[in-house]
């Protein structure tokens, strides 16, 4: 068993899966990870999840960390995707053996939205739906590439294009 004050560690060997890292949690810590988070509420969603899908946590790989999510695998296990600085700090690549520390992320993955593309989405509220209705880690990314733009022409531009590329969305999304 784990204890809550303890970060799980593991060895774990990568493999890859076309072009993404990935290793196997062992059932013990997903298990201990996923009842640590009990009923908490998923970032993002604000929803309680009483048997964990996906675990929030903060790995720790070769003293880089990065946040990340266990994600399901068959039969019930576990596995997290390892980046590459994460790799190139612990000097490993497919095939080699990997320590990985694992601590519990509860705290919020929304990246805020910005001024500009906040008053642009409130001029159009079918954009703005289909922004909302986006999956949060494609809204995250979305706001990130939105925010990358620094000179005004650039966030002007980028504030056509993604306004557009909402719309196109909403028209494009199938019908209940």
């Amino acid at each position: 068993m784990i204890s809550k004050s303890k970060s799980p560690r593991f060895t774990g060997t990568i493999y890859r899966i076309w072009m993404m890292r990935h290793v196997d949690v062992p059932d013990e810590i997903a298990r201990a990870l996923a009842k640590q988070m009990g009923g908490a509420r998923l970032p993002g969603t604000g929803r309680k999840q009483t048997k964990p899908k996906y675990i929030p946590v903060v790995a720790i790989v070769g003293a880089k960390s990065a946040r990340t999510t266990l994600v399901p695998a068959r039969g019930g296990r576990f596995r997290m995707q390892i980046n590459t600085a994460q790799r190139k700090a612990a000097g490993a690549d497919t095939g080699d053996a990997v320590s990985v520390e694992l601590r519990l992320d509860l705290s919020s993955r929304d990246v805020p939205v910005p001024a500009d593309l906040r008053k642009a989405l409130a001029k159009h509220p079918k954009a703005r739906k289909a922004f909302e209705e986006m999956p949060p880690g494609h809204r995250r990314q979305f706001t990130m590439w939105f925010d990358s733009a620094k000179s005004a022409a650039a966030r002007s531009r980028r504030v056509d294009r993604a306004i557009d590329h909402l719309l196109e969305r909403a028209l494009l999304r199938p019908r209940r």
